[in-house]
């Protein structure tokens, strides 16, 4: 290379680095609060439908009542997965509804293209005769039951709803999540039983949660079993110590979780909705990329395209240490960005993407990571 081309090739280096410091992403906050109007009703797209269903409950002997959820354009003819959706300590079946408008939620991100086809099934948590919501909450046999819904759920509500719905019935296609009460339930029934959940949600957990070191007796098992656990709360919330030792033995651990802070926030419906705006999104979506778990991986790499040169289609592979917010784009000569080939939150793994530029042409062109405090840039080659 002459002295001219070598020190425009510098300079172009020197422009991207420059472009990528100023626009590197902060992980102060991964999870930024939606946006305004999220959670209301828009009358311009299609809505799913929420419908009260009964089924028999052999566990407490009698029928019991959930409302389920169906996406909009849903079929008989096509097959769905399902996140189950528990409430509070006060609440029932219809207290997420009321008071959280998860229909709109759902329905308002299928219409950006942003959710897996999935059922959301919100049942009563407290599995008694009597489970109105009403009266003494902290009745030691309503609280029990809170605890019985374990078995009503695995031998009653999910065998009711695999046979009722065309949905599909792998552990990699259910979800359960939940607030407060609902919160450490998903987190006692869901890590106890990842034969059944590979996905696990909880929005600010209540003292119903069990301690770190029997939530997770075998931190390898559950790291190589789940696809997703994500654990929220409030800066401000009283039982934020919960979330936090669990957080914190999970850490140390090194079982992958997504722990989601929100700032200023008390024990609210602020946290558990925003919670089940970003779970909801992350859930259902392992088939994209496949993450190779089996294989240990310890070092951040971006790798070199193959092939290179290329026309007009490539690949592109890089692997993470630590679950983080990816962002991989693609830049020309002058540094201006071309494509964003992913934006959002990556667990621990290897990946690899195909990159097709028959838009674009040909050139020198750049692609970029940014994770954690990890940044690499490569130079590829399109000839067409």
């Amino acid at each position: 290379m002459n002295i001219r081309k070598f020190l425009i090739h510098l300079m172009v280096v020197i422009l991207i680095s420059g472009i990528f410091f100023l626009n590197g992403y902060s992980q102060e906050n991964n999870f930024p609060p939606p946006p305004a109007g999220y959670d209301l009703y828009r009358s311009s797209i299609t809505h799913g439908k929420v419908t009260t269903v009964t089924y028999h409950s052999t566990t407490v002997g009698v029928d019991r009542q959930t409302l389920v959820y169906t996406p909009p354009g849903y079929s008989e003819d096509k097959q769905y997965n399902v996140l189950y959706l528990l409430h509070g300590i006060g609440g029932d079946e219809r207290e997420w509804y009321i008071n959280g408008s998860p229909h709109n939620i759902l329905d308002n991100l299928y219409s950006e293209q942003k959710l897996a086809q999935m059922i959301v099934v919100l049942p009563n948590g407290r599995a008694m005769v009597n489970d109105d919501a009403g009266g003494d909450m902290f009745d030691p046999e309503k609280v029990k039951a809170f605890e019985t819904f374990e078995f009503d759920l695995l031998n009653d509500l999910i065998p009711f709803i695999d046979s009722t719905y065309p949905v599909l019935t792998g552990r990699e296609n259910r979800a359960i999540a939940g607030l407060s009460m609902g919160g450490g339930q998903a987190l006692n029934f869901g890590l106890a039983h990842l034969d059944t959940f590979a996905w696990v949600g909880s929005f600010s957990a209540a003292p119903n949660t069990k301690a770190p070191a029997e939530l997770v007796p075998n931190p390898t098992a559950t790291a190589s079993s789940i696809l997703r656990l994500w654990i929220s709360c409030g800066t401000n919330d009283g039982l934020l110590y919960i979330s936090q030792q669990t957080h914190d033995y999970l850490e140390q651990h090194s079982v992958p979780h997504i722990y989601n802070l929100v700032e200023g926030a008390a024990h609210e419906w602020r946290v558990w909705k925003y919670g089940l705006y970003h779970f909801s999104q992350l859930i259902f979506k392992q088939t994209a990329t496949v993450i190779e778990k089996k294989e240990l991986v310890t070092t951040y790499d971006l790798a070199q395209n193959y092939p290179n040169p290329f026309n007009p289609v490539t690949n592109i592979s890089y692997q993470l240490a630590k679950g983080g917010y990816v962002t991989l784009k693609i830049y020309n000569l002058f540094g201006h960005e071309i494509a964003t080939l992913v934006n959002g939150y990556k667990p621990l793994g290897k990946y690899n993407i195909k990159f097709d530029a028959s838009g674009l042409a040909t050139g020198i062109y750049f692609y970029q990571i940014q994770v954690e405090d990890f940044s690499d840039m490569k130079k590829f080659i399109l000839i067409k």
